[in-house]
């Protein structure tokens, strides 16, 4: 069987049926756990664990949070295909990293002339 979302193939017996497709157990997880970008309490939860642990800037991130934000550092706005295409992300990998890097306020979006750029939120 394939997964409709990736076009992997799924083992016998591990196909997951989510809104009528069929998806891996990857595709799943990523389907029904989108995470949430702009959510008050994850920020402010965010910054006191951070604040708590004498963490800023890019302390604590994983590797991969941290090559995201240097490299905005050095090309300023980036749209999030160009993101996606540079780190060889899926677009549900790359929501998952923004996101961390959102709550932490390191990185916003914000759209120019009608196009979605992420950039470094000020004051981070």
């Amino acid at each position: 069987m394939i997964c409709i979302k990736c076009r992997e193939e799924i083992p016998m017996g591990e196909e997951m049926n989510y809104r009528g497709q069929i998806l891996c157990e990857d595709c799943y997880v990523d389907a029904v756990s989108l995470p949430k970008t702009c959510d008050v309490v994850a920020v402010h939860s965010a910054k006191m664990t951070r604040k708590m642990a004498g963490q800023e800037g890019t302390d604590g991130l994983t590797e991969l949070q941290k090559n995201i934000y240097e490299y905005l550092m050095v090309n300023g706005q980036v749209t999030l295909d160009a993101l996606m295409q540079q780190f060889h992300l899926s677009e549900s990998q790359m929501s998952r990293e923004f996101t961390v890097l959102r709550h932490c306020e390191l990185l916003k979006a914000t759209s120019i002339e009608g196009v979605k750029y992420i950039v470094i939120m000020e004051d981070s």
